[in-house]
């Protein structure tokens, strides 16, 4: 029995079923990318640390007022939608068929520049 070969790196336009990505990487790599993802998520935690806390030195803003922030109801339900839409874009990437759903003309490729 062969074993199935997998790139991580696809070289040319997908033209039949769609790659799956999730078993063409090591578990490694996916784990690099978590980690590097965390740090940027937490990059911006101290940016807006920052930020929050150079508002209330320049009297711009009170110290307490993002945690005492009460959202009004419309607020609440503009922030609810854009929440929802957040967590399904995840979940629709992660849940859909893996049918095919690209069919890209093999030409396609002379407009890339392809890895050497």
């Amino acid at each position: 029995m062969s074993k199935k070969e997998f790139k991580a790196v696809k070289t040319g336009p997908i033209t039949g079923e769609e790659p799956d990505w999730i078993h063409d990487l090591p578990v490694d790599n996916m784990v690099g990318a978590i980690t590097a993802l965390s740090a940027e998520v937490y990059i911006l935690k101290e940016r807006m640390r920052a930020t929050e806390r150079e508002l209330v030195r320049r009297d711009a803003l009170a110290e307490s007022s993002v945690e005492d922030h009460e959202p009004t109801q419309e607020e609440r339900e503009t922030d609810q939608k854009d929440l929802d839409a957040f967590v399904n874009r995840i979940w629709t990437e992660i849940m859909r068929d893996r049918k095919t759903v690209s069919n890209v003309d093999p030409g396609a490729v002379n407009y890339f520049k392809q890895p050497d």
